[in-house]
C-alpha cells in the first residue's frame, strides 16, 4: 500500500507537471483577454466621450507567433468598430529581412480606426546593437504607407484628440530632449504613446496630466502572484501591467501584448485593451 501510494503521488506530481507545461505553452501564449476600462482626458471634446479606443501591442510578428493567429485578432478588432486604434511596439520580433517581408505580407491586415490611428515602434523594431535606425524607419515607413502612422517624437491631431508617440527609449535615436519638447508643445486633450514604460521616470513631462499608453513588459510573461516576476526588462521593476498613477501627475497604462519571443506565458494572459473614452472630470 505505501509502495502503491508513492506511485500515486509520483504520477499526480508528473501529470500536475505535464498538464502545467501545456498550459504555459499551448493555452495561455493564444488566449487573449479583451480588457475593458476607461480613459479620462483633461479637456476632451464632448463629441468624443463614449469613443472607443482600442491599444494593440507587441505584436511579435516572426516565426514564434502564428500570422493566423494574429489576423483572428485583427478581425476581433475590426468587429469593435473602434473610433481609435493605437499600437505601442514591436511589431516585429527581430529586425531582419525575413521578419520584415512577414511584416509586410500582414500590413494591410492591421485594424484602423474610423476616427484615427496610431503607433509607435518598440525595440525590437530597431537593429539592436547596431548604432543605426534604418531598420525601424523602414518598419515606419511600411506601416504608415498601409494606413497606421508611426510618430517618432511627433503628433497628430484626430477630430479634437491629439495622439504623440515617442522614440523608443533603448533606439540609438533617442534623445530625452526631443521627447520634452514634444511634450511640452501638447494641447491639453492628449494621450502619448510610447513603448517602454521606464519613459514614464524620465524628467520629461513637466505638468503632463494625462495618460501615457505603453507595452513591453509582456505582463511579465511568467508571474507566480506576489512576486516580481523574473522576466522583466525594465529598470523600474514596479511596472508590469495595468494602470500606475507617476509622480509628478500623469497616468500610465501598461499593456501585456499579444506577441512573445518565447513562447510562454503563466498569470500574464495576452492583452487587447478596449478603452472607452471619457473626459477627465467625468470619471
Amino acid at each position: 500500500m505505501k509502495f502503491n501510494r508513492r506511485k500515486f503521488l509520483r504520477y499526480s506530481f508528473a501529470s500536475g507537471c505535464l498538464g502545467l507545461g501545456v498550459y504555459v505553452w499551448q493555452v495561455e501564449p493564444t488566449w487573449i483577454a479583451y480588457e475593458q476600462r476607461e480613459l479620462s482626458i483633461p479637456g476632451l471634446p464632448s463629441h468624443l466621450v463614449g469613443k472607443k479606443l482600442v491599444q494593440l501591442s507587441d505584436l511579435h510578428i516572426g516565426p514564434h507567433v502564428s500570422d493566423s493567429y494574429l489576423k483572428n485578432q485583427f478581425e476581433r478588432v475590426k468587429s469593435l468598430n473602434a473610433e481609435f486604434v493605437v499600437y505601442t511596439g514591436d511589431f516585429v520580433d527581430q529586425a531582419n529581412s525575413f521578419h520584415f517581408q512577414k511584416l509586410k505580407n500582414l500590413a494591410n491586415e492591421f485594424p484602423q480606426g474610423s476616427l484615427g490611428t496610431a503607433g509607435v515602434l518598440g525595440n525590437h523594431d530597431y537593429e539592436l546593437y547596431v548604432e543605426n535606425t534604418s531598420f525601424g524607419r523602414s518598419v515606419g515607413d511600411l506601416l504608415s504607407e498601409s494606413g497606421v502612422p508611426i510618430l517618432i517624437d511627433e503628433t497628430i491631431e484626430f477630430d479634437g484628440l491629439t495622439i504623440a508617440g515617442l522614440e523608443d527609449f533603448s533606439s540609438p535615436g533617442f534623445s530625452q530632449q526631443r521627447s520634452k519638447d514634444v511634450i511640452q508643445s501638447l494641447p491639453k486633450s492628449t494621450l502619448v504613446l510610447s513603448h517602454n514604460p521606464d519613459t514614464a521616470d524620465l524628467p520629461i513631462w513637466n505638468q503632463y496630466n494625462s495618460w501615457i499608453l505603453v507595452g513591453h513588459t509582456h505582463g511579465g510573461q511568467c508571474r507566480v502572484p506576489g512576486f516580481t516576476p523574473p522576466f522583466l526588462p525594465v529598470r523600474n521593476r514596479n511596472y508590469v501591467a495595468g494602470a500606475y498613477a507617476i509622480q509628478g501627475g500623469h497616468q500610465m497604462y501598461i499593456n501585456r501584448g499579444i506577441g512573445h519571443t518565447l513562447k510562454v506565458r503563466f498569470c500574464a494572459r495576452p492583452e487587447i485593451t478596449v478603452f472607452t473614452l471619457k473626459s477627465a472630470n467625468q470619471a
